[in-house]
């Protein structure tokens, strides 16, 4: 009785989630990502993610589904639900339940040893010798395709008739940088930029070249999914990859979207960057149909070596970055990523001005060099336990992006 139960909440929530997806709002929204990702004249588009969902009431007490895949339905659906209904900005909920596909063994080199403190992270550094480089090994990838098919089959019958659930395939994070940011301190890398170039050098050659064998076995298994809807916190919907279902085709990297950034990177020259991350991960890179460029550091100084990656679609502006410069130097050419600060929603008490200050300076830059740019909000750490605060930031994104 007590598992029937259980499958009825997700059946509830599949209803809601359903009643969402099918509203006409949902193909307008598709169309405005098309348009933006497409280079052409559109207004801002404006989404949340990465929020501090610890602070948020998104249903956490009202969870019936306490493990396995399950609980990871339960939680997507009503997650979604609640940003729909408090934050929904530019977000599009498809006509069905994704559940991905069963991937072991994907990360580039050795494990992880870190010590956890409270909320902070300490990486004990690994790989001091060239020797150690060159003894790494591509990953053999492991999938488990009799486990994705009986959760496909248990999800799909709990939600017959509600809600189509489908396997999808995954995303490869290509910022190579910042996984090795957790096996080697960035501190000690800066100055192996200066004191052993040749290390620098042969460790980012291992690690493409290792990311490229993972990738390979990815396209070998059918395991990339082709045309994805989100990338890097943005709509990815566009018209220069194929369909979501390509016709039950394997997808190949041309098919999707990658993202890459190299954060350790910020206070480095643009020559510095080029040499030791724009030209080696560039085969990489171009091997995929878009690629999504930059995170957190401040890139309005680099937008020349980050153009000999000829795929690139979005460049990503985040708060340190000087909106005239980076806008005048893209000048229509890439979609303008501006990253609001999430700090205005950290403070002591919630200063609209600030927020409407800032999401107007950005999307009037953009329009003075015609270029189309987005507002990605992210990073959020913390409201300061007051979700009227992503509601507020988000009433007021729309106001700026639609006058």
């Amino acid at each position: 009785m007590m598992k029937q139960a259980r499958r009825d909440v997700i059946r509830d929530l599949g209803r809601r989630y359903a009643e969402i997806a099918v509203l006409p709002r949902q193909q307008e929204t598709i169309d405005g990502w098309r348009r933006l990702n497409g280079l052409q004249s559109t207004r801002p588009m404006v989404r949340i993610d990465q929020l501090p969902w610890g602070e948020l009431e998104w249903g956490r007490e009202e969870m019936v589904n306490r493990e396995g895949h399950l609980r990871a339905v339960e939680e997507h659906l009503r997650k979604t639900i609640y940003a729909w209904k408090n934050f929904r900005s530019d977000m599009v909920v498809l006509p069905e339940l994704a559940l991905p596909k069963t991937v072991r063994n994907a990360r580039l080199g050795p494990a992880i040893q870190v010590e956890r403190v409270g909320l902070s992270q300490h990486y004990a550094a690994q790989l001091a010798t060239i020797e150690e480089v060159r003894a790494l090994e591509t990953p053999v990838i492991e999938t488990d395709p009799e486990l994705d098919q009986r959760r496909l089959e248990e999800v799909g019958k709990i939600l017959d008739g509600i809600l189509p659930v489908r396997l999808v395939g995954l995303g490869r994070h290509s910022g190579l940088w910042d996984g090795i940011t957790t096996i080697i301190s960035p501190e000690r890398m800066l100055y192996d930029l200066i004191d052993r170039p040749e290390y620098v050098a042969e460790l980012i050659g291992k690690f493409v070249e290792m990311e490229s064998g993972v990738l390979d076995q990815f396209e070998e298994q059918g395991l990339l999914e082709a045309a994805p809807a989100e990338i890097h916190c943005t709509g990815g919907f566009c018209d220069e990859l194929p369909s979501a279902g390509y016709d039950g085709k394997k997808a190949t990297a041309r098919d999707t979207w990658t993202f890459s950034m190299a954060q350790m990177f910020s206070d480095v020259s643009p020559a510095m960057q080029d040499e030791f991350d724009i030209t080696p991960l560039k085969p990489l890179l171009e091997r995929y149909g878009l690629v999504y460029y930059g995170c957190c550091e401040p890139l309005h100084n680099k937008i020349d070596i980050i153009r000999k990656i000829k795929n690139v679609r979005k460049i990503s502006l985040s708060p340190w970055a000087d909106k005239e410069i980076a806008a005048e130097r893209i000048h229509g050419d890439y979609v303008f990523s501006a990253k609001p600060n999430p700090a205005y929603l950290a403070m002591g008490s919630f200063h609209a001005d600030l927020v409407r200050k800032d999401l107007t300076e950005t999307v009037e830059i953009c329009r003075r060099h015609n270029t189309p740019c987005e507002l990605i909000l992210k990073d959020v750490s913390t409201v300061c336990n007051d979700p009227a605060r992503l509601a507020a930031w988000e009433r007021i994104a729309m106001e700026v992006v639609q006058a």
